[in-house]
């Protein structure tokens, strides 16, 4: 939980079967800098900044492959051809994978990053060409192409002071939210660049709002931070206050697409919590869900926002959605179920399909992840680790096929000791900002998100594996495989191993055997029409 956190080389993939054509990270490639960790980052400055170009399919029996890893390919790309089922003798394989698209599950929703105000305060040092880069490298066509954001409703601990809009002297209240405004980090950090990014996407960018703090006269501590719930009769105001949020960044022409219902509620529940916070039981969020924040929502023309209960770590599921929705009222309000990542080391995935198993009607969102949080991890910033770009490609795998819709990143950008925050709760991500140097460094988690942001957009549908392994491997392999809008496959294979594997991958398409090194992520796709 969080209160205990806080370039090229040769190419390295030998396919069989396959042509290989090797372009790396856009036309130039990764300007690759090694700071001792195990791999690179690709540094980002005033005269360069590599691109991931969109995806194009290539010809008739053929798949595109990318592949990125430890040894420093970053977002190599070339292409393998299909061979009929059984035409072709190969030595013994790895691990067999057998997709069978007619066998679908959940659709995605997205991938995408947090608009906090460590984020907007590093990405505004830069100078403004760089400053468009770094948007550009999540933003565009020729990025990440992320589609979600995570907008904090007042401040966080990644902000270099706590606040709310309503924040009064001891002893004053304000039930009617006369004084309620946005602060000047929304003005400066937050709205700015979410507008910059919106102009620079393809596609619309479904921002959802996240409540940290309350200001502290609603709750029973009387502070924004520590262990502390909201007074009952407060919950009415505090439904009008995330109305009057989304109303405000109306004005700025910024709208939303969903809220969840308070950042981590078990935070406000603990003694020893520092930062801002408000704690909740699922039977107090019920309520104020069924007979305030819904209606609040409904009576303001915002009932199309959808309604993410828990925000909080998978530990609580399926307990958390199950006496929510157990509130006629509030299950009424109720659209998904936000889930943070960590506890999912000690907490089995089942949680999870018990989740949809009792609720199938809600979709599962992960909305917040990040590294370097623990307190065993001295050095919160990792520049060029390739374990933390594991960690995040095995957690994506493992939860889409868990039924998981989307998986949404933590801070979009921050400094080198991963910050600022203001109780020094400095955590890592997936491009760190050297203002002094005027360079940014996108570190492979920035390239592990990509074999999924690229590849899977809105509407992509999960559809049955089957994976057959030989020997004792299977702890250094994770997969999914999905059918894109545009009727192509996509296969996302991860080897953490430190040995070659052999995968041999059959579907209507035909076959295709390929030799993947250690430490590597591939994703490929094809046209899902070859063969039928």
């Amino acid at each position: 939980m969080r209160r205990f956190r806080r370039c090229l080389t040769s190419l390295t993939v030998a396919l069989l079967c396959v042509h290989v054509g090797t372009s790396l990270a856009g036309e130039d490639g990764c300007k690759g800098r090694d700071y001792g960790h195990g791999s690179t980052v690709c540094v980002c400055d005033s005269s360069f900044c590599d691109t991931i170009l969109p995806i194009q399919l290539p010809q008739v029996r053929e798949a595109l492959i990318v592949t990125s890893n430890k040894a420093g390919l970053r977002w190599s790309v070339s292409t393998g051809k299909f061979s009929q089922h059984g035409n072709e003798i190969s030595p013994s394989e790895d691990v067999k994978i057998e997709i069978s698209s007619n066998v679908q599950y959940q659709k995605i929703i997205g991938f995408g990053g947090a608009f906090t105000d460590a984020s907007g305060l590093n990405i505004l040092s830069l100078p403004e060409p760089m400053q468009e880069m770094l948007l550009r490298a999540y933003y565009s066509v020729n990025g990440l192409e992320y589609t979600l954001g995570r907008v904090p409703i007042g401040g966080t601990d990644f902000s270099t002071r706590p606040y709310t809009y309503d924040d009064l002297k001891d002893g004053e209240t304000d039930m009617k939210l006369s004084h309620f405004a946005l602060a000047e980090d929304d003005l400066k950090y937050k709205i700015p660049l979410i507008r910059r990014a919106t102009n620079m996407s393809s596609t619309p960018i479904k921002l959802f709002g996240s409540a940290w703090g309350a200001p502290g006269w609603m709750k029973d501590n009387g502070q924004i931070s520590g262990k502390g719930k909201l007074l009952k009769k407060m919950y009415m105001t505090w439904a009008e206050y995330h109305v009057r949020f989304i109303k405000s960044y109306g004005k700025y022409n910024i709208s939303f697409w969903g809220l969840t219902t308070q950042n981590e509620p078990s935070d406000g529940l603990e003694e020893s919590f520092n930062f801002n916070s408000v704690g909740w039981t699922p039977e107090d969020q019920a309520r104020w869900i069924g007979q305030h924040l819904g209606p609040a929502l409904h009576n303001n023309s915002l009932s199309h926002l959808k309604v993410m209960i828990l925000d909080d770590n998978r530990i609580f599921l399926p307990k958390w959605a199950d006496d929510i929705m157990s509130d006629s009222r509030a299950a009424a309000y109720v659209s998904g179920v936000a889930v943070h990542w960590y506890t999912d080391w000690f907490t089995p995935s089942l949680a999870l399909d018990l989740t949809h198993e009792h609720h199938p009607e809600l979709f599962l969102l992960y909305t917040e992840a990040c590294t370097g949080q623990w307190p065993w991890q001295p050095l919160k910033v990792v520049l060029g680790s390739w374990v933390r770009a594991e960690e995040y490609a095995a957690n994506i795998i493992e939860n889409l096929e868990h039924w998981v819709s989307g998986w949404t990143d933590w801070n979009l950008a921050l400094d080198v000791k991963g910050g600022p925050n203001w109780v020094k709760n400095f955590v890592d991500s997936p491009i760190i900002v050297n203002a002094p140097r005027g360079e940014f460094y996108k570190q492979p988690m920035y390239y592990a998100l990509a074999h999924f942001t690229k590849f899977l957009p809105e509407g992509s549908q999960r559809v049955a594996l089957r994976a057959i392994y030989s020997g004792e491997s299977t702890a250094s392999f994770s997969h999914t495989a999905f059918i894109r809008p545009d009727n192509a496959t996509v296969l996302i294979f991860l080897n953490k191993g430190h040995n070659v594997a052999k995968v041999r991958i059959m579907d209507n398409a035909g076959e295709m055997v390929l030799s993947v090194d250690p430490h590597t992520i591939i994703t490929l796709a094809w046209n899902t029409s070859v063969g039928r």
